[in-house]
């Protein structure tokens, strides 16, 4: 990706001076972090083996949320401390999409994005409180571009198939049905 932004086209050069004023500044700051990760110049770790004196410098990274490298392993260790401290029940993921004529909302408007996440969870909590009178898991993220790279915010939600009762207890629920809002006119049993 490194190259596809910063090659001798400097095709990112070209796309921040074309839309500027449309790029927020986290923006441009995670893109610029990302260029220069891994860069020695910017600081390395130096290693050297006490018996062969091979000497290994290890390139400081960027850490940032944009780059290939460093989120990577944040979402590896994001992972681990979910499978380790959440209780292992089964879950479905379901997905909360919106309207594709609604979508440029919210990539002007960003302040409606955990609305979007609260609704989503809100939706998913009322109907099994209504259906099965629990309290259900939710572990939720937002993705802001479909598998096109095309906007389409839409959350993700893993979601417990059970919950909290009123009085403290685990309730199992093996199956329920979410009926297709998308205009499919299809019902699925997740």
């Amino acid at each position: 990706m490194k190259r596809i932004f910063f090659d001798e086209h400097e095709h990112w050069e070209a796309f921040k001076k074309k839309h500027e004023v449309r790029i927020r500044p986290i923006v441009i700051k995670e893109v610029e972090k990302f260029r220069d990760c891994g860069n020695p110049k910017n600081g390395f770790k130096l290693y050297v083996c006490e018996g062969c004196h091979d000497v290994r410098h290890v390139p400081c990274r960027c850490k940032g949320r944009f780059c290939t490298k460093c989120s990577v392993g944040e979402n590896e260790e994001w992972s681990r401390i979910l499978t380790e401290d959440v209780l292992q029940v089964n879950h479905r993921n379901v997905i909360f999409a919106i309207d594709e004529n609604l979508r440029e909302i919210f990539l002007w408007n960003r302040k409606l994005l955990k609305p979007l996440m609260d609704e989503a969870a809100k939706l998913i909590t009322e109907f099994f409180q209504k259906k099965a009178k629990v309290t259900p898991g939710i572990i939720a993220g937002l993705h802001m571009f479909g598998s096109r790279a095309n906007l389409n915010p839409h959350v993700h939600m893993l979601v417990t198939m059970g919950g909290i009762t009123k009085k403290g207890g685990v309730e199992d629920i093996r199956l329920y049905s979410f009926y297709d809002a998308s205009g499919n006119n299809g019902r699925r049993s997740c």
